[in-house]
């Protein structure tokens, strides 16, 4: 870890004009073609992290790779305090609805790990440092277990130069006119600021994702280090995607250990109530108005909630969503239908489009389909290869954990039938007119597989219960829409009187 310790940046490297004239033009072509490279075989995104601290040219850094690689496929995000809208989501919200595309680069200004040295500078911050550190390990992991490329780095200078930078802008020999790191969000005092950040970085720097820490104080020689790092690593990642061909396989074997699996009694014992007509006539009024009830003291306290319906084709997630939804005032929820994902979907991680849907404080959001896909249909027809499902456990635990951390009702329903009945509800959609558009080639496709799909539903329930499971019964539909309606109405009735 010597390569992360910041009295080796504050040494006064230089690197003089024709030195760096002499370097740029060839770094420029360089990085130029290996990014053309990169966006053609558009298997992966670049992830660039910029931090460090105000004077060692942060926004100059930024403002270079924009100006010497194509801009078109690359986006910067800046980030400061966090909106009202992004307050009443979870910390790392806004930055996986901004993650890039595969091909393209993704530059991030004080962002996730800038939030995290906020936090452990303050006074009392150890425990939320910690919460940071956590989640940003989690979510690094994830980028680049799917084979993102993710650099990290950290522009430094001593706290004479840094006191020193007046923040004014200037002209430089190279480059003209530039702006300084006046822009910058307000940092933490210089000491705190570095005591804090040389923990972060020792904590978060891994093989897959490193921090390089680049000294700043001459502008020439921030610039040719940052450069080369870049097109080394971007070389080096490319042409490892490239020496396998077309094949979709992607780095990472599969993990070390699986998260632990739960006993869980087997779905093909799960006992089938029934409810009475009449006796569903007389509930179905009574748990509506409490789930009205509960949902706008939610909203107003300014509780999220996730209902995510999982479970076999014909099982009545829609009638049971359909019934939820009336229940709702309709300026509060959002139903989310999941299916195979768009070009665009296909072109980012699995778990982006589910960040992107995430509720606003005190909004719900239903999943009709879920991330669960990945250990399902993905799994039994093969879209995912072994290792690719196999971690998916972890990294569903973790963003379930980033969920109910952010203090998000998550409720997860497995709406279960038996064979036998999924058999006769597909029959009748066959045969009545009104319900023939519900079926889809890909039904009686699963309705075959029903031994391996409840083989991989157990294995899911088991290593994803950190937040439970309501399995729902479902031969007989009223039985199933007053549990869901019950269930919902409970939970968001203990999340008021819990915020109370």
């Amino acid at each position: 870890m010597d390569h992360l310790n910041f009295k080796a940046a504050e040494i006064g490297a230089t690197l003089s004009d024709d030195r760096f004239r002499a370097l740029k033009d060839r770094l420029r072509l360089d990085l130029i073609a290996v990014q053309q490279k990169a966006r053609s075989l558009a298997r992966f995104p670049i992830v660039i992290v910029l931090a460090g601290v105000r004077g060692a040219g942060v926004i100059d850094t930024l403002n270079l790779l924009n100006t010497w690689m194509d801009p078109r496929w690359i986006e910067s995000h800046a980030f400061d305090g966090p909106t009202p809208e992004e307050q009443g989501r979870p910390p790392l919200w806004r930055y996986w609805r901004t993650l890039p595309a595969n091909g393209t680069i993704g530059l991030y200004l004080s962002a996730w790990h800038s939030q995290a040295i906020a936090a452990g500078a303050r006074r009392n911050g150890a425990a939320d440092f910690k919460a940071h550190i956590r989640r940003i390990r989690a979510f690094e992991r994830t980028l680049t277990d799917t084979g993102a490329l993710v650099l990290k780095f950290w522009l430094h200078v001593d706290e004479a130069i840094h006191k020193a930078a007046t923040g004014a802008h200037k002209i430089d020999p190279v480059f003209g006119f530039r702006t300084s790191d006046a822009a910058l969000p307000p940092q933490p005092p210089y000491k705190a600021m570095v005591k804090t950040a040389a923990e972060l970085l020792a904590a978060t720097h891994t093989d897959a994702a490193p921090w390089h820490v680049v000294e700043g104080t001459d502008d020439n020689f921030r610039r040719a280090s940052v450069l080369s790092i870049l097109k080394d690593a971007l070389t080096a990642h490319t042409a490892a995607w490239e020496a396998r061909g077309k094949k979709d396989d992607i780095p990472g074997a599969l993990p070390p250990e699986l998260p632990e699996a739960k006993r869980l009694p087997p779905l093909e014992k799960l006992r089938m109530p029934r409810l009475s007509g009449a006796a569903y006539c007389r509930a179905f009024p009574e748990q509506q108005h409490r789930v009205y009830a509960a949902q706008k003291a939610a909203h107003a306290a300014g509780i999220p909630c996730v209902a995510a319906f999982e479970g076999w084709d014909a099982a009545g997630k829609g009638g049971a969503i359909r019934r939820l939804t009336y229940s709702l005032n309709a300026f509060n929820f959002h139903v989310v239908p999941i299916a195979a994902p768009t070009d665009e979907e296909a072109a980012h991680h699995y778990l982006w489009r589910f960040w992107r849907q995430l509720p606003p404080a005190g909004g719900v959001t239903i999943f009709d389909r879920t991330w669960y896909g990945r250990v399902l249909v993905e799994r039994i027809d093969k879209f995912a290869r072994k290792p690719e499902w196999k971690r998916a456990y972890a990294e569903i635990n973790d963003f379930e954990r980033s969920l109910a951390d952010a203090g998000v009702v998550l409720l997860k329903f497995w709406m279960h039938v038996t064979k036998k009945e999924q058999k006769r509800r597909l029959l009748e959609r066959e045969e009545t007119s009104y319900k023939q558009w519900k079926l889809s080639g890909t039904d009686w496709h699963a309705h075959k597989q029903y031994r391996e799909y409840l083989e991989a539903a157990d294995e899911m329930r088991a290593r994803c219960s950190r937040v439970p499971w309501h399995v729902i019964p479902g031969d007989d539909k009223h039985y199933a829409r007053i549990k869901v309606l019950e269930t919902v109405a409970n939970a968001l009735e203990k999340a008021v009187a819990k915020k109370r």
